[in-house]
């Protein structure tokens, strides 16, 4: 079997690390950024449903415990 080792076909491992960073340059530059009101709305959103859930599983989890209470007294 007539095989190219290994080594022969790997790069450089400096010019790789350069590849990579070209291509991170590159990909930035096709990013479009959000305005300032985009990410304030959005992080208005984010805030406003995090507080959804946080209340909701606060109310479950009391829900839960006075439950477990519950059933825990009638045992005893």
């Amino acid at each position: 079997m007539a095989k190219t080792s290994d080594k022969a076909q790997k790069r450089n491992i400096f010019k790789r690390i350069s590849d990579y960073f070209a291509g991170v340059v590159t990909e930035f530059k096709r990013v479009v950024w959000p305005s300032r009101p985009e990410v304030l709305n959005s992080s208005i959103v984010v805030i406003i449903t995090l507080i959804f859930f946080v209340a909701f599983t606060f109310l479950v989890d009391q829900a839960a415990v006075n439950v477990v209470s519950f059933i825990a007294g009638l045992g005893g």
